[in-house]
């Protein structure tokens, strides 16, 4: 990762000083395309206010420190992240995953993951047990290929499923065709363009630095279960890459009362410089063990 100065200006700078103490100075220094530049503290976040107006439509007009609302933060944080995310054909990744089935939290997972967009693929290798999985949008008649590598579906070797069936579906919210950072940056602006927006009770934003990896991470909360199937969401969106690498979002219990995790997602180590390349995405792949009879 490269330091705090060189987190991408528009949101970056108005965002860290929000949220960290500078010296008494209050001078951001940060890397532009001429070079090094001092930009005090006002200056950046008026420089956020402009920048937010411009991608709501507003005019561009804010008072010198001024804190820029925390709602239209978060949603102009999920415009550069579908905007970064469409530049990326494949990656590679670290899945930490904890959901909620039928009312009890899973263990949780945590998957290694190789993922192409178009056409879209791909591979899952689950560290703990061993089990694999590969989806591959037209192959296989567009269903997954997965082994278990415990228990008494081991013994069937490579099963052949649909991707929302039964089996398929066990232990998951979501099929495998909704694995990967732009599927979840789909359902989080799907969700929001239900209205959910107006329903917001409570948002907020700040920065932190997570396994020095420099996060903005987003928290927000809702009314009642009429409002919202959530009760509160957290929201983490790299400050450098700009994408939307995380999300924990909990539950209402039985009496309507927020309550814990009804699912996580967080994409860990994303490397989009060792790209998986097609014969990855390949059933007979050397490294896998998903090859079988199609006949």
């Amino acid at each position: 990762m490269i330091g705090y100065h060189h987190l991408y200006y528009k949101l970056g700078v108005a965002l860290l000083a929000q949220a960290i103490t500078f010296s008494s100075i209050g001078v951001v220094t940060i890397k532009t395309l001429d070079g090094q530049e001092q930009v005090t503290l006002e200056d950046a976040e008026q420089e956020f206010q402009v920048a937010s107006a411009r991608s709501q439509g507003q005019p561009e007009k804010t008072e010198p420190g001024q804190q820029p609302d925390s709602l239209d933060v978060f949603m102009t944080l999920l415009r550069e992240s579908e905007d970064a995310i469409r530049s990326i054909d494949s990656y590679k990744a670290i899945l930490e995953k904890q959901v909620r089935i039928d009312g009890v939290l899973q263990d949780p997972e945590e998957i290694e993951l190789k993922v192409r967009h178009k056409p879209y693929a791909v591979y899952m290798h689950w560290k703990g047990d061993g089990q694999e999985a590969l989806y591959v949008d037209g192959e296989h008649e567009n269903h997954v290929l997965a082994r278990a590598k415990t228990g008494l579906a081991a013994l069937k070797g490579v099963w052949k499923l649909e991707p929302d069936s039964s089996k398929a579906m066990e232990g998951n919210r979501y099929p495998i065709t909704e694995i990967g950072v732009q599927k979840l940056t789909q359902r989080v602006r799907d969700f929001f363009a239900e209205g959910k927006r107006a329903c917001v009770v409570s948002c907020t934003h700040q920065f932190e630095d997570l396994d020095e990896n420099p996060t903005i991470i987003v928290q927000m909360s809702f009314p009642t279960q009429e409002e919202s199937q959530y009760s509160t969401c957290k929201y983490l969106f790299d400050a450098e890459s700009k994408l939307l690498y995380g999300v924990e979002l909990c539950e209402w219990d039985y009496k309507g009362d927020p309550a814990g995790i009804a699912e996580k997602y967080i994409y860990h180590e994303i490397n989009c410089s060792d790209c998986p390349d097609d014969e990855e995405f390949d059933s007979e792949y050397s490294e896998y063990s998903l090859a079988m009879d199609e006949g």
